[in-house]
């Protein structure tokens, strides 16, 4: 995790990066599959938070498409209004990028990458760059907390999906 200050001509910026990864006993194909739908995000951040607006949700995410609505943390903490932009679905690179925003957000740009690496194996990586003006470095830790549980929870869900 790096935090990094920069300058544009409207404001500064203080840009956190969260970079990380984690080896998954399923194929990729399988966790690409699942990383393209709100269950699987549902399965891995039950209990972080919870997006109402996507919660009954049993179709994929599409590349394009925007979802607003309140986000609760751990469930019922009110957050902030947030702003989900599905920019990036690619098949070919098995990459999936979301543009976000809300609340102390001013920036959440979030990449899933995955990749094989052998025979019923992949890795899977979360790229995440945020910006949340002064409050980037907490909003950071909490990212780094946040991605790491998500990646022990993603080992779990490739269990099921490789039986």
């Amino acid at each position: 995790m790096r935090v990094e200050k920069t300058e544009d001509y409207s404001h500064s910026k203080c840009m956190a990066v969260v970079d990380l990864r984690t080896e998954l006993q399923a194929p990729a194909q399988a966790i690409w599959s699942a990383v393209k739908t709100p269950a699987a995000f549902r399965t891995v951040t039950r209990g972080l938070l919870v997006m109402p607006a996507i919660q009954a949700r049993g179709d994929a995410w599409r590349e394009g498409e925007t979802v607003v609505g309140w986000v609760f943390l751990f469930g019922f903490i009110p957050f902030s209004r947030h702003t989900l932009h599905i920019a990036v679905i690619d098949d070919a690179a098995r990459r999936l990028s979301s543009e976000e925003s809300g609340g102390l957000l001013r920036t959440w740009n979030h990449d899933i990458v995955v990749t094989p690496i052998g025979e019923g194996r992949c890795v899977y990586r979360d790229h995440v760059e945020l910006d949340a003006g002064i409050f980037t470095p907490i909003v950071a830790l909490y990212a780094h907390w946040f991605y790491r549980t998500r990646q022990r929870r993603w080992r779990a869900l490739a269990k099921e999906l490789s039986s």
